[in-house]
């Protein structure tokens, strides 16, 4: 009776839960789960007596994998904001096996003034582009309302090349050899003969010269003076 009672009760249940239709049967036990699958076991009275078993049911959480499929789905779309943001691309260098060989040539390697950019002459010091540069920026800001953003973001752009160049030693001395090769192709300038770094000094602006010691001097004459005087005394010495 304990078995047919205990058989029937996990029928009834697992009936509920599924919707299914089975007939007991007697000597058989059947094990069943919310995954509508149900193992028929073949036990004995005895067994089922000695050690009835109890039905398992497994349940599936279902908010679980609706967090972790949300945790994935986030994680991708950060990912793919993450590729889709650009960094702010530096300003192009001037410095390339190409442009070298267009310098050359005699050819120019931009078609930007960088000096009339900055509103600078050229052989400016380092220190004036600095300046220069700082004044324009500040221009531009000053103007940023009456213009677009695209046109002040080119403009901001043409600004920051043109200092980029000009504050860099390389930079700036790529750029002006090719200035002076297009102003003159028929004569060969060398790259350090327009670098302002290597020039010497400033025909419009000599440097002073510190004043000659001339001690040093003095006393190698004086030295010079007394063996000629020794010599002619020892000579007039000897004759007689």
């Amino acid at each position: 009776m304990a078995a047919t009672s205990t058989t029937t009760a996990i029928l009834a249940y697992a009936t509920s839960q599924n919707s299914l239709t089975i007939s007991p049967k007697p000597n058989h036990f059947y094990y069943c789960t919310t995954s509508v699958s149900c193992s028929r076991l073949f036990v004995t009275k005895r067994q089922i007596n000695k050690r009835p078993l109890i039905p398992t049911i497994n349940v599936s959480s279902s908010s679980d994998a609706s967090t972790s499929e949300t945790t994935t789905t986030a994680e991708a779309e950060s990912s793919e904001e993450a590729a889709a943001i650009e960094l702010p691309e530096e300003p192009p260098s001037l410095i390339s096996a190409l442009n070298v060989d267009r310098a050359l040539r005699g050819l120019a390697i931009t078609e930007v003034d960088h000096y009339g950019m900055l509103n600078l002459p050229r052989g400016c010091s380092y220190d004036q582009v600095t300046d220069a540069y700082t004044k324009k920026v500040e221009e531009l800001k000053l103007m940023s309302q009456d213009l677009e953003d695209e046109e002040l973001t080119k403009q901001y752009d043409q600004l920051k090349e043109s200092y980029s160049v000009l504050s860099s030693v390389e930079e700036r001395r790529l750029y002006d050899w090719s200035l002076a090769r297009v102003g003159n192709p028929d004569k060969f300038v060398w790259p350090y003969e327009v670098d302002i770094t290597q020039t010497i000094c400033d025909p419009a602006d000599p440097p002073s010269q510190e004043p000659e010691d001339i001690g040093p001097t003095r006393v190698t004459g004086y030295i010079i003076l007394g063996w000629l005087m020794l010599s002619f005394v020892l000579l007039v010495a000897l004759n007689t």
